[in-house]
């Protein structure tokens, strides 16, 4: 990648590893004032790859800047959102943030991977706002097919992005919690939401 952050150190900026234009791997970086956070650390699935069943996101960027990321912030369970966990963090080394249930899941997978007692991991419950600073993190419950599904509005000096993850609207799910559309529409009324990163799949279809 040729980037230089060096140019863009007081900036926000949103840079995609992987998921943006494909389903899965979503690894996703914000940056501002030198710092970093990563949203997410998926799988890929190689479909169409004769002998390859899945696939990493290339963290070669980040892993130069590894001394400047904050920490990975992980919305849900699913394996193209947490499934390079155990394949990627001794790479980065940093902590990993996520719920209850979602920390619990990938203590499982980096057992198999005599990483659980390597990983620091810290448990949100999404009641307060996780402060990694330059960035502060607020936690809004959306409907999923797993439970404890979290969008995240990244709050900056610069305007506050949502990162929506995985969602879908429903009145009455099987799975989880009802979304959170008051606390999201609150900010949308008051017009502080700079931008959104939302997951588009199947968005199209009726």
């Amino acid at each position: 990648m040729n980037f230089n952050p060096k140019k863009y150190k007081n900036d926000l900026l949103f840079l995609p590893l992987g998921g943006a234009n494909e389903i899965g791997m979503n690894v996703n970086l914000y940056h501002l004032d030198g710092k970093w956070i990563m949203i997410d650390c998926g799988l890929g699935f190689a479909q169409d790859i004769p002998g390859i069943d899945m696939m990493t996101a290339d963290i070669s960027f980040i892993r130069k800047n590894k001394k400047n990321l904050l920490g990975i912030v992980l919305t849900h369970i699913h394996e193209d959102h947490i499934g390079a966990v155990q394949y990627l963090w001794d790479q980065l080394e940093v902590p990993v943030y996520a719920t209850n249930f979602a920390a619990n899941f990938l203590r499982t997978k980096l057992e198999e991977f005599n990483l659980h007692k390597k990983v620091p991991i810290h448990i949100v419950d999404g009641t307060k706002d996780l402060d990694l600073d330059p960035f502060k993190i607020q936690f809004v419950g959306l409907t999923h097919s797993v439970p404890e599904m979290k969008a995240l509005i990244i709050k900056t000096h610069k305007g506050n992005v949502l990162h929506t993850g995985d969602w879908k609207f429903d009145p009455d799910p099987v799975v989880g919690d009802v979304s959170e559309k008051e606390l999201i529409k609150s900010y949308g009324d008051k017009g502080e939401i700079l931008a959104m990163t939302c997951d588009s799949t199947n968005s199209l279809s009726p």
